[in-house]
């Protein structure tokens, strides 16, 4: 290739490629706001989402601090389970299937990402109320549903 983005996340500890997915996803990002910088109309949206970058880190610090929480859950309750799914609408779809593929290298466990708007069709048929399912949810237009 004659062009690329190094991404400057640092080598993997683990199995589970975390911090070249993240870093992978800032870096489109990145992209996509550099793209949009001659339309006067994406100016404010542009600065949302860079303010939102400045912020990460932070947000990365208060999911690190219920880092105890967590494990508490995938021990007590998840451990037990056979599959999982995660779910989530729009642009978290990604985030989603990697989520699954995550949980599937780590822990063997079967995990789906699913879009929560196709949920009838088809999936609906593995949900009943003992199917553990993690909601990707973000504040943006598909929210309200």
């Amino acid at each position: 290739s004659h062009c690329g983005v190094h991404i400057n996340a640092g080598p993997e500890i683990g199995v589970a490629s975390t911090k070249a997915y993240t870093s992978q996803y800032i870096a489109l990002v990145m992209i996509a706001i550099q793209l949009s910088e001659d339309r006067t109309s994406m100016t404010e949206r542009r600065n949302e989402i860079i303010d939102g970058l400045h912020a990460l880190p932070g947000h990365i610090k208060e999911v690190l601090a219920i880092d105890q929480d967590l494990q508490r859950l995938a021990r007590d309750v998840l451990h037990k389970e056979k599959s999982l799914l995660i779910m989530g609408r729009g642009f978290q779809n990604a985030t989603c299937l990697e989520g699954a593929l995550k949980i599937k290298e780590v822990s063997y466990m079967h995990s789906e990402g699913i879009l929560a708007g196709e949920l009838k069709h088809g999936p609906l048929a593995l949900v009943d109320e003992n199917m553990p399912v993690i909601l990707i949810m973000t504040r943006d237009s598909l929210y309200p549903k």
